[in-house]
């Protein structure tokens, strides 16, 4: 059995124009990069509320480069050679000997040196011979290095400084800086992306083999004001458990033992008198591209490393090879299963097993010799369970987080980095403390004008309050669906729908009939609305205005065929409830599930009464959107969310839905058209009083900081192309603010212990924390707001990036509306993390995935193949094979109410 290539270190993909994506540049080409349209510029800094001093995880760096720095293009091979490959040219002896030791490899196509070479250097690099073997096939690489440029540092420090703007080479120095911090710990530690893992770092099995490591998170931004910052944090990433294949295929499969495993994985009867896998075997693609070794009692190659291509549908004792007798000259066919008995004395136990293929041809193994040897990324979606262990082994809180970060920073050891000591770039090691604001907290209004002022607690109760306003009409024609359960009883549903129609009177719901029809449903979660909702309909003699159905668990699956069939089919809104909540009929879950109900039914929770902020003007729209992509390997297709807000004060919101391609990030204007028309229409009617909005905010989600300029360039244009539309083709003169709203980044907080000005019980920033210096970016509008309570770990606030302002607010206008607005979140009584607008397309595009045109025979997995590699035009719908969504139905106007949350 040969031989196969060693493992690697992660190596990042150099990609400049997406390198900094924290200072407003994009992913086109660089020759496009100047056609881009100017940003919002910072219009001063918020002075409401009260200064508040903070620790941000970021090392100011101290020391910038001033050596001359000579960048080298590198070519190895063909110019296309696998990772493997070029990292071993580069690290072999021949490179070393005619380049030099003394240089940083992007693992990709550029080196830098403070060492100048002189000319070209193109050489021939046999890697067999680098391992002092002869290789019978030709395992020769060219390498050439080709001086090209020195770095110019001084612009980039002229950029950092304000004196500049952002440009190729300033790209390109804030690029090889990024390299310069990364080259030792990409040695010392497994790398990924910009998280460096260790063995021995924490970690903690999440089940299904898989463990998750705790790794140090760093990157270099320039901050406001003009200076370098070095962000530290914790990172979290799930690895392959290091056990036998076998244990991992168990544990994948979720099977009881090896035993099991070779039942589930027998081929089956194809009907044409072949074989075929069964369903089971097509999991066992998960381990494609994994990396495995061999240990059986006298294995040849024990250190070898192999990587998986797939597995044969066939096992050890079908499975045959020929044989050559060195001394006889004679070949003798014989299976892997007698193979290994007589050529090592190792008989199988597992040989009904399939075959494991290797990525080098003609190399099979049993999978019962095969071990995972070393830490490997996970990169699968982690199920239910997992996710939930994952989240609790993430999970810290301050004083724990801040302590990592601190030794995360030790840990890097820069002081002592030969690399950083050598270029000149020396960084603090003590964290950065900023100046800022906690803004005043808004009123809540109730109906009946209660108010409430939760001050920096950011929670409240429904106790006597009253809805701010009720269901649009009383609730006349409704049902109760149970699905037979050992949990709850007939005594028990009785009692709750009590309590459910006291509740909701207290609350000032309009209940016209407090008896519900309640029955039994079909175990078939299709078959259950279907019976529902004619039962309803024919006790009441009129069209069912809510369905409720109890469940026995979650069941994620059950839970969206409910949905499907009540959205798509029936167009009723519906509400799911737990079997053990119902039976334990606790008024406080009650009041929670109400305030669902009564935004389904038309009604508004509550809304803020603010002293501080405008307010919206009249006329002002408010349209939030993102894009959910499915996890990796997933045929189910991307999701674009939007909503738009129903009333004057941003509170109720309509949403849309539709599929966007395979892993689309902007919305086509295909899409935009489709599902914006009908939600405009129905603003201008009622909102507008019959025009078109004035301003419109438009809070974008999922886009990172190069994509800012498509967002600009495509979507926001798309939306005025579709206003001029609906104008009677007249030019809309209205005002657009585009906010980008982000969670995905690694700033945290730690306010001093025991400052009751800024912590809360917990250590974390109180609700109302804005920062806008120090860790925010020099050269637009952005800034971080803690918005919400943490209920565990440590907060994480929201990155707000102000792209186009037209309305020119100032800082107070734009940030405390923000921070208000995220106490108008229909079903919660706290503040939330996220502006209302975004996080209600984020529940659409999670709900609407139940509205997919697929059986649901195809299972939970569902969606349509996509194919590979299209590229529509911006204007034109993802060229794609994803089947437009179902509709929501017609019927009681479903599409225009809260039916997602």
């Amino acid at each position: 059995m040969s031989t196969s290539k060693d493992s690697k270190k992660s190596v990042p993909k150099t990609d400049d124009l997406a390198l900094f994506r924290h200072m407003h540049v994009t992913d086109q080409p660089a020759e496009q990069f100047f056609a881009r349209k100017d940003l919002a510029k910072r219009p001063g800094y918020n002075t409401t509320g009260k200064e508040i001093s903070i620790a941000v995880n970021s090392y100011p760096i101290l020391q910038f480069p001033t050596k001359k720095v000579y960048q080298y293009d590198v070519h190895i091979g063909n110019g296309a050679e696998k990772r493997v490959v070029v990292q071993k040219v580069w690290n072999s002896k021949t490179r070393r000997a005619k380049v030099g030791a003394n240089f940083i490899f992007d693992g990709n196509k550029l080196a830098w040196s403070l060492v100048p070479l002189n000319k070209e250097v193109n050489v021939v690099v046999d890697l067999d011979a680098e391992q002092g073997r002869s290789g019978r096939t030709s395992n020769t690489f060219r390498l050439v290095v080709r001086p090209t440029k020195q770095v110019n540092l001084a612009i980039v420090e002229e950029y950092v400084r304000g004196n500049g703007s952002i440009s190729k080479e300033v790209l390109e120095g804030l690029s090889f800086l990024d390299h310069v911090l990364r080259e030792t710990p990409s040695n010392k530690f497994i790398s990924i992306k910009r998280s460096f893992f260790s063995e021995n770092n924490p970690k903690a099995s999440v089940g299904g083999g898989v463990f998750a490591y705790k790794g140090i998170y760093q990157a270099i931004r320039v901050v406001n004001p003009g200076r370098l910052a070095l962000n530290i944090d914790v990172s979290n990433s799930c690895f392959w458990a290091l056990i036998s294949l076998i244990s991992a295929a168990i544990e994948v499969l979720e099977l009881r033992d090896a035993q099991q495993l070779m039942n589930w994985t027998k081929p089956v009867d194809d009907g044409l008198g072949g074989r075929a896998p069964s369903q089971k075997f097509h999991h066992l693609s998960r381990f494609h591209k994994l990396a495995v070794k061999a240990s059986y009692k006298g294995c040849p190659c024990p250190d070898k490393e192999w990587v998986i291509k797939g597995f044969l549908l066939a096992n050890a004792k079908e499975y045959t090879m020929d044989i050559t007798d060195r001394a006889t000259g004679k070949t003798r066919t014989m299976s892997i299963f007698d193979y290994f008995k007589s050529r090592y004395n190792v008989v199988l136990t597992y040989w009904e097993l399939p075959l494991v293929q290797m990525t080098k041809k003609g190399v099979v193994y049993p999978m019962e010799v095969l071990a995972i040897h070393r830490p490997q990324k996970f990169p699968f979606k982690l199920n239910e369970l997992q996710t939930a262990s994952m989240i609790k082994f993430a999970v810290t809180r301050p004083a724990e987080r801040r302590k990592a970060v601190e030794e995360s920073k030790a840990n890097l050891a820069h002081n002592a980095d030969p690399v950083l000591n050598a270029f000149g770039l020396k960084i603090s090691d003590t964290m950065m403390m900023t100046k800022a604001r906690l803004l005043p907290n808004p009123e809540i209004q109730f109906g009946g004008n209660q108010k409430v002022n939760p001050g920096t607690a950011g929670r409240w109760d429904l106790r006597g309050k009253k809805f701010y306003t009720k269901n649009t009409k009383p609730l006349t024609s409704w049902g109760v669906g149970v699905f037979r359960s050992r949990h709850v009883s007939q005594a028990d549903v009785e009692r709750f729908v009590d309590a459910f129609v006291r509740a909701y009177q207290g609350h000032g719901g309009v209940v016209a009939s407090a008896r519900p029809f309640v029955g039994e449903v079909e175990a078939d979660p299709a078959k259950a609305a279907y019976s529902l909702f004619h039962s309803t309909g024919n006790k009441f003699n009129q069209r069912p205005e809510l369905l409720i159905f109890i469940v026995m668990d979650k069941n994620a699956f059950h839970y969206s065929r409910i949905k499907k069939s009540c959205d798509c089919r029936f167009g009723v809104p519906s509400q799911v409830l737990q079997a053990s909540q119902v039976a334990k009929c606790n008024g406080q879950y009650i009041s929670n599930v109400l305030m669902k109900v009564n935004a389904k039914l038309g009604g508004t929770t509550a809304r803020v009464a603010s002293k501080i902020t405008k307010g919206l003007a009249p006329y002002t729209m408010i349209i939030g959107a993102d894009v959910s992509h499915s996890s990796p390997g997933s045929f189910a297709p991307s999701m674009a969310a939007m909503t738009v807000s129903m009333d004057q004060f941003g509170g109720r919101y309509t949403a849309t839905c539709e599929t966007n391609g395979e892993r689309v990030e902007m919305i086509s204007q295909a899409n935009i058209k489709s599902m914006l028309t009908p939600l405009f229409r129905e603003w201008i009617a009622t909102v507008g009083q019959g025009r078109v909005p004035h301003n419109i905010y438009y809070f974008r989600d999922g886009v990172s900081e190069g994509q800012f300029q498509q967002v600009l360039q495509q979507e926001i244009p798309f939306i005025r192309a579709l206003l001029k539309d609906l104008n009677q083709g007249a030019e809309w003169k209205g005002k657009v603010t585009v906010v980008v709203a982000s969670k995905r980044h690694h700033i945290r907080a730690f306010p001093q212990p025991g400052d009751r000005n800024a912590a809360d019980k917990n250590a974390n920033p109180l609700p109302g924390t804005l920062v806008e210096k120090d860790v925010t970016g020099a050269h637009g509008w952005d800034f971080f707001l803690w918005s919400h309570i943490a209920l565990q770990g440590t907060s994480r606030p929201v990155h707000y990036h102000v792209l186009v302002d037209e309305m020119n607010h100032q800082p107070k206008d734009l940030q405390n509306m923000i921070y208000e607005h995220c106490y108008q979140y229909m079903r919660s009584t706290t503040s939330v993390s996220l502006f209302p607008a975004v996080y209600y397309a984020h529940l659409a595009s999670n709900r609407a995935r139940a509205h997919e045109n697929v059986p649901a025979s195809s299972g939970p997995r569902s969606g349509p193949q996509i194919k590979q590699g299209s590229n529509p035009p911006p204007s034109e719908p993802p060229k794609s094979e994803n089947r437009q969504l179902l509709p929501i139905a017609e019927g009681d106007r479903l599409a225009y109410k809260m039916w997602y949350i």
